[in-house]
């Protein structure tokens, strides 16, 4: 018995692990099926989301954004009104985002940039907690622009300079 003790608890450590990542891939299917946060690519924190829209400031939009929502979700939203922009952060502070106001398009449109600014990395990889976190704001921001604009574009860019990774080792 003594020579199988490492292989039990082997094995247990293991059903424990895929017993965690099945209440978590229920959780996030969850959110997924409340429109909480959207099936998006598995790189999409990496992109900067540009909204154009005849939403004219900072202020309408806040009018429109589910905070209760986002707060239920541990995502917090602050404004920085000096320059212009809301900050959103996860209760676990693995992730960063900010909306900023970024200039008009003419012919009334207005442009409003999304992007994950910061996220924790762990064995080369996004944190989960960031991954969904980083989704639920920027589902929550594409709303708000929707319920304000039906109209409402949003075109999607890499960020360039970027280093991330892509191996567990």
């Amino acid at each position: 018995m003594g020579d199988a003790l490492p292989y039990v608890i082997t094995i247990g450590i293991i059903a424990i692990a895929v017993a965690i990542g099945i209440i978590i891939g229920r959780k996030n299917n969850k959110k997924f099926e409340q429109g909480i946060a959207k099936k998006r690519n598995y790189d999409f924190y990496t992109q900067s989301n540009t909204f154009k829209t005849v939403v004219p400031d900072l202020a309408t939009f806040l009018t429109a954004l589910d905070r209760n929502t986002l707060q239920a979700e541990g995502v917090y939203m602050t404004q920085d009104a000096a320059n212009d922009r809301l900050i959103f952060r996860n209760a676990q502070n693995t992730m960063t985002a900010t909306l900023s106001s970024i200039g008009e398009g003419g012919d009334g449109i207005h442009l409003f940039l999304f992007k994950v600014n910061n996220w924790k990395e762990r064995n080369g990889s996004i944190e989960l907690s960031a991954r969904m976190a980083s989704n639920i704001a920027l589902t929550a921001v594409e709303k708000a622009f929707l319920t304000l604009d039906f109209n409402a574009v949003v075109e999607r860019v890499y960020m360039t300079g970027l280093k991330t990774k892509s191996s567990l080792l």
